[in-house]
């Protein structure tokens, strides 16, 4: 169960939550799938349902900006599941600029869920599973400015620059 609850806080914070309210939200999921779980058929896909209804639902920055305001660092372990590189902080962050539900999908998507599965866990359409999928690909590509070298384009330098 213990790699079902790192995914989903994993998810969360893919979608936009922060830590301490992907912590929240998957502990407040986790509560819930126990007290359903006789009728739950698909535990992966209900706690993600759950926890992303619930992530939803948290008032916008109360754990972060609590924590500014307060002037607490976060504990930081090396053996941090969460503790991300600095590639996987930038995607994380280039997934802030994308609109709710074109971060959900793909955050889903990556999590190889189905769109079909991904369709209900978010409560729409395939069809509009899939135009936000084709969004946030098409708006990481532009944030990315890929041209197939996974490296950062250097602009040449000026003419007459060093001289």
């Amino acid at each position: 169960m213990s790699h079902l609850r790192t995914s989903s806080v994993r998810f969360l914070i893919q979608c936009g939550a922060n830590r301490h309210d992907a912590d929240d939200a998957a502990q407040e999921a986790f509560i819930e799938l126990f007290k359903q779980w006789p009728t739950v058929r698909k535990p992966r896909q209900w706690l993600r349902t759950v926890a992303f209804r619930i992530f939803l639902r948290q008032p916008v920055g109360s754990a972060s900006s609590l924590e500014t305001a307060q002037d607490i660092p976060s504990p930081v372990s090396a053996s941090d599941p969460f503790d991300f590189r600095q590639e996987e902080q930038r995607v994380l962050d280039m997934l802030d600029l994308l609109p709710t539900a074109q971060r959900a999908v793909l955050a889903l998507h990556y999590d190889q869920f189905e769109t079909r599965d991904i369709a209900e866990i978010l409560e729409m359409k395939q069809a509009t599973v899939r135009k936000n999928l084709e969004r946030a690909r098409a708006a990481l590509k532009k944030l990315l400015d890929f041209d197939g070298d996974p490296r950062p384009r250097r602009e040449p330098p000026a003419e007459g620059a060093g001289e």
